[in-house]
């Protein structure tokens, strides 16, 4: 094993997105991507500012946090982490950095998380825009892939060290051929750039997804560089923490690409906090892609209620999932805790609030 003198961090733990997430657990194995692409707003947001240098997850604390829970049966029913860990929840793997970047091939501490978690059967949901998995040993029982494709065209002036696309459909046909589900996710979609190609391209996937461009509104270089690409206007936008193009254009960028993936008898969903309600499964990332997700994250709570699904149903799937004393304050910087403890306290003091992403008054609905 490669002796490695990077600096490390806590691989596991549960996002703060949960209440509008079906996959809260997150696990990443890095920390910084080679990939560069120019339209990564993680990359330019204060808070998710790290050191420069890679960073490589401490997989040790996975293995004895799984020891801890399966073998030793110490779990404490107020930590929302083991606890979901314990009911055998999906992990979601490459949310904020790429999993199989070329820095595995040194490191291979994806091929680490994937050996220490699979005699536990934890399933895994990775997120990638690699070509290859550089010999990691998955399980088509365990391992399912959502691969991240903007564009067919292989323009490098916005995923400059991002595999080509061929190579990349190699890997996501030699995946599909040995029985793994793999879905597409066109995360950022770009207008004048992402189109039907895509879906073109890979229609036998087993689910897409699609989630709009953000734009980060403090950073001058992004916004500019980004607005220049899109050939849009600032007017365009609206601000929801990041600037997001207006729901109604995007509705209309998006049809063409509904119309086809219904063509092709395809589910998707649109991961847009406030388009959550368009789409086919209870998870954005895909029903067909993963084996269990929470059923309290608003996408959840329309595909089960509906659009106007209401407080008395989040209660009701709190309550039936065991997660209402679970605490989550440590989720959130201080001032955004708002005194709130518990899984079930966020829901209270929040769920009213138009500006809240998992209420549906936060959804767009058309005139």
């Amino acid at each position: 094993m490669t002796e490695n003198k990077n600096k490390t961090f806590n691989p596991l733990n549960v996002s703060s997105k949960f209440a509008i997430c079906g996959l809260p657990i997150r696990v990443d194995t890095y920390k910084t991507c080679s990939f560069g692409c120019k339209y990564c707003f993680s990359n330019y947001r204060k808070i998710m500012e790290f050191d420069k240098n890679l960073q490589i997850g401490n997989v040790k604390s996975v293995e004895r946090r799984l020891d801890k829970i399966f073998v030793h049966n110490k779990v404490d029913k107020t930590n929302f982490l083991d606890f979901l860990i314990s009911q055998r929840y999906d992990w979601h793997c490459g949310g904020m950095s790429d999993p199989f970047q070329p820095a595995e091939e040194k490191f291979h501490i994806t091929k680490q998380l994937i050996d220490i978690t699979k005699p536990y059967n934890i399933h895994i949901l990775f997120s990638t825009k690699s070509s290859t998995l550089y010999g990691c040993e998955v399980e088509s029982d365990l391992h399912t892939f959502q691969m991240s494709v903007t564009n067919v065209t292989n323009d490098k002036s916005i995923e400059p060290n991002v595999p080509d696309i061929l190579e990349r459909y190699k890997l996501y046909r030699n995946l599909k051929d040995n029985g793994f589900k793999v879905g597409i996710r066109i995360q950022p979609f770009i207008p004048g750039i992402s189109s039907t190609d895509i879906i073109d391209m890979f229609h036998d996937a087993d689910h897409f997804t699609i989630e709009g461009l953000k734009i980060v509104p403090q950073n001058k270089e992004h916004k500019e560089y980004l607005l220049k690409l899109t050939g849009l206007d600032k007017s365009n936008f609206t601000q929801m923490g990041l600037l997001n193009l207006k729901p109604n254009i995007r509705l209309n960028l998006y049809q063409p690409l509904i119309e086809k993936l219904q063509h092709y008898h395809i589910s998707y969903s649109i991961a847009d906090n406030d388009l959550h309600y368009l789409g086919t499964s209870k998870c954005c990332c895909g029903d067909t892609l993963t084996n269990k997700t929470t059923d309290f994250n608003n996408t959840a709570m329309i595909y089960k209620y509906g659009i106007d699904y209401t407080k008395e149903n989040i209660n009701s799937e709190l309550i039936k999932s065991n997660v209402c004393d679970c605490k989550c304050c440590q989720l959130f910087t201080s001032n955004r805790q708002e005194g709130c403890k518990t899984v079930q306290e966020f829901y209270d003091k929040r769920f009213d609030r138009k500006s809240s992403p998992f209420s549906p008054k936060f959804l767009y609905k058309e005139v």
